[in-house]
């Protein structure tokens, strides 16, 4: 039998306790699904549980039997609605995820992960009832009947990236979507129809942020809103970094390790699974590439924050597609908005009112960038990787166009904003076939007569690597 087939056994079995699909005409109930919703929900339960600390709180939404005699009706309503994280298919294959909030830096976080991974970390527990306990149900055709032990980050990794048909070389994206409203966000739709090993962004999205509070909490004492509160509301927002203070908090080889246990620890208490044999070094092989594949495809990358994200307006006409990859990156500074954006809501302020600019007083048929890099924490798509820009007369073509939101004429970036593009995106970017290795990085002026991207980040450009003196002969 081959690993790949033994594989797909285990993943046949694993699907349904990472997170439950369901089918249903049903409509979702109603709540905000935000952050802010959910903060209020935490901070009317801490006045009447005054001596809760966040892991009782945690433990206490996630048993619903504990919580049944506690809530009243609205409450009970609303720990229903933030704790059921089912993917749900409506009609018309239309996808959504529920119990999902949308974060203030502009993420979708699944609550039962977050919660999950406060209390019981990122790690495999080998213990049978963590698989199949009392609390333990199967997956049912009812949406939101989900009353059992959230699986751990490292188990869900081994769920999603043990398929052996996966290729570095193929971009690996964790399903996304798109809220039906920003200010008042109610259903999450997925952008594809998921398989059965597919996770979401918002399920790690969620698992990294209740471990990096996790760790928090081992230092300082504090109430959950309060936590909340500190994580995922500053300018720019911890959360916004989710990816790299991960990294930071796991060793080399760790989640390897971790991925492994997990499969082991299946394998031995599926027995009546009728699982084919694999050998140990099977089950290293596979943990060892999906611990690479995460860190490369995801943790490395920053994210990117879609169209529909940041409300863009509509295409004008019919874009003119790029043939990947590319050989040129080009630089650019905003000039105007001259601010830099340290938080979701002016960023995307920001990329609407470049995209407004571009299409109404310059007539062109969009946002001119490939994709523009705010000083929140993330990257926002504008025309991405498949669309001719308009961001480098006569290079359009040839290269993607990529700008930081601000006047950088006498001063640069962050630090860690800068290091997103040049150490994060950039090379993911390689990886994933959109840029070619040996790629060239110029600044917007060596190429048309501007003054862009500003005299100090032209300057800090020339240090990064791929960086060339050479002007790049137009194609267009």
């Amino acid at each position: 039998m081959a690993q790949g087939d033994a594989m797909m056994d285990i993943l046949h079995l694993l699907f349904f306790s990472v997170l439950p699909m369901c089918f249903s005409s049903d409509p979702p109930n109603g709540h905000v699904m935000s952050m802010d919703t959910f903060l209020g929900f935490i901070k009317e339960l801490e006045t009447t549980m005054a001596e809760s600390s966040p892991q009782d709180l945690a433990q206490l939404l996630i048993s619903p039997s504990s919580s049944s005699s506690l809530l009243n009706a609205n409450q009970a309503s609303l720990a229903h609605a933030f704790l059921t994280h089912t993917v749900m298919a409506l009609k018309d294959d239309v996808w959504q995820e529920s119990g999902v909030v949308l974060a203030p830096d502009g993420s979708t976080v699944a609550i039962r992960p977050l919660l999950g991974a406060m209390l019981w970390g990122w790690k495999v527990e080998c213990k049978f009832e963590n698989l199949q306990g009392e609390d333990h149900q199967e997956p049912s055709s009812k949406p939101g009947d989900q009353s059992r032990h959230p699986t751990s980050l490292a188990m869900s990794l081994a769920l999603s990236f043990a398929n052996s048909e996966m290729s570095l070389e193929t971009p690996q994206d964790f399903l996304n979507g798109c809220w039906d409203s920003i200010s008042t966000p109610q259903t999450f739709q997925l952008q594809v129809a998921p398989s059965k090993h597919d996770l979401t962004l918002a399920h790690i999205n969620g698992a990294l942020d209740g471990n990096l509070l996790r760790k928090i909490l081992i230092n300082e004492t504090q109430k959950m809103s309060s936590l909340l509160q500190s994580y995922y509301y500053g300018r720019p927002a911890k959360s916004a970094f989710r990816r790299q203070d991960f990294q930071d908090l796991i060793t080399q080889g760790q989640l390897a390790d971790e991925i492994l246990r997990g499969m082991i620890c299946y394998k031995e208490h599926a027995e009546n699974q009728n699982l084919h044999p694999m050998a140990d070094k099977q089950f290293s092989a596979i943990a060892s590439e999906a611990a690479k594949q995460f860190a490369q495809q995801f943790l490395e990358c920053p994210a990117v924050i879609p169209r529909c994200m940041w409300e863009a307006k509509p295409y004008i006409g019919t874009p003119t597609l790029l043939k990947p990859p590319l050989a040129h990156v080009y630089i650019h500074h905003t000039y105007e908005p001259s601010q830099p954006c340290r938080s979701f809501q002016e960023c995307t302020a920001d990329m609407r009112s470049m995209q407004r600019f571009h299409q109404v007083d310059r007539g062109w048929d969009d946002i001119g960038y490939s994709f523009v890099v705010g000083s929140d924490g993330y990257l926002y798509e504008g025309r991405g990787w498949h669309w001719v820009g308009a961001h480098t007369k006569g290079h359009n073509s040839i290269g993607y166009g990529i700008s930081f939101i601000g006047d950088f004429t006498t001063l640069v970036p962050d630090t860690r904003i800068l290091q997103l593009l040049k150490d994060g995106f950039l090379k993911y970017a390689v990886r994933s076939g959109y840029i070619l290795p040996n790629y060239t990085i110029q600044g917007h002026r060596q190429v048309v007569n501007t003054t862009c991207p500003g005299d100090a980040l032209f300057q800090e450009i020339t240090s990064w690597e791929h960086f060339i003196k050479e002007s790049t002969e137009s194609k267009e």
